[in-house]
C-alpha cells in the first residue's frame, strides 16, 4: 500500500504561527526537531506531508479516532525519517511496517509513505 502527499511550505509556515495548529498535529518530538531547523516551515511542511501520506497508505483518514499526533514521524541515526503509530493509528499499522520518503523542493514537500506486512506480524511501533 502506498500513500502520498505534497503541501506547499508557505501554506503550512502561516499554519505553524499558531499554537492551536502545531498542538493538534504535530507531537513534542516532531515540533523539537522542526524548531531546530534553519528552515522550520520546510521541516513541518514535509512532516506534515508524511502523516498525510500515511493515512492514505492505510485508506484510514484522519477522523473517527485517528489524530495527527497518533502518527509520529521521527528520524533514525542518519537522518532517515521513520513512522511511529500509536493511539488510534495503531490497529491500521498492525502487523506492517513503514518506509517514508520525504522531499522539498522550492516551495513544495512531498512525502510518500509505503506500507507492507512484516513476516514476524510484531508491525510498527
Amino acid at each position: 500500500m502506498i500513500g502520498t502527499d505534497i503541501v506547499k511550505i508557505s501554506r503550512i509556515a502561516d499554519a505553524v504561527n499558531s499554537d492551536a495548529f502545531l498542538n493538534r498535529v504535530f507531537t513534542n518530538s516532531e515540533r523539537e526537531y522542526c524548531d531546530a531547523k534553519p528552515d522550520r516551515a520546510q521541516s513541518y511542511a514535509g512532516i506534515f506531508c508524511a502523516k498525510e501520506a500515511a493515512v492514505k497508505a492505510v485508506k484510514c483518514g484522519f477522523g473517527g479516532g485517528v489524530m495527527p499526533t497518533d502518527i509520529e514521524i521521527g528520524h533514525d541515526g542518519y537522518g532517515a525519517p521513520t513512522l511511529t503509530a500509536r493511539g488510534g493509528a495503531a490497529r491500521f499499522f498492525d502487523g506492517r511496517t513503514a518506509s517514508v520518503s520525504i522531499s522539498h523542493d522550492g516551495d513544495y514537500a512531498v512525502a510518500v509513505v509505503m506500507i507492507t506486512e512484516t513476516a514476524d506480524g510484531k508491525g510498527i511501533r
